[in-house]
């Protein structure tokens, strides 16, 4: 598993059947100019179903296969300069899901998206 604020790459044995898309933008930040981005040579990028959950209740947003070593990096959207808020983080070859996690807020009893 590898997190980067609100996004989690989740290895998985294979990948459901989805449509492919070319957007690198995995996540767009709460609020503010900037994304997670995965950035490669060898990226295939699946769509994920609409409010589709991981067990734990993330909304998965796509699916990855990175057929060679990746970079996940926090860049301004319209820039796409890095933020310097996350550091980028290198990726492995392998099937992934990208989740958007959400966390439970015990005083006010709501489940909400994680705000990065």
């Amino acid at each position: 598993m590898y997190r980067q604020g609100d996004v989690l790459l989740e290895r998985v044995d294979s990948l459901p059947s989805r449509e492919e898309t070319k957007e690198s933008l995995l996540v767009r930040g709460e609020g503010r100019n900037h994304g997670h981005f995965i950035k490669g040579d060898s990226i295939q990028i699946l769509a994920a179903e609409e409010k589709e959950l991981s067990e734990g209740g993330g909304i998965i947003t796509q699916y990855l296969d990175l057929r060679s070593e990746a970079e996940l990096e926090h860049l301004l959207i319209d820039s796409r300069q890095w933020t310097k808020e996350h550091a980028p983080i290198i990726i492995p070859p392998g099937k992934y899901r990208v989740i958007k996690q959400r966390e439970f807020n015990p005083y006010s009893k709501a489940i909400r998206a994680v705000r990065d």
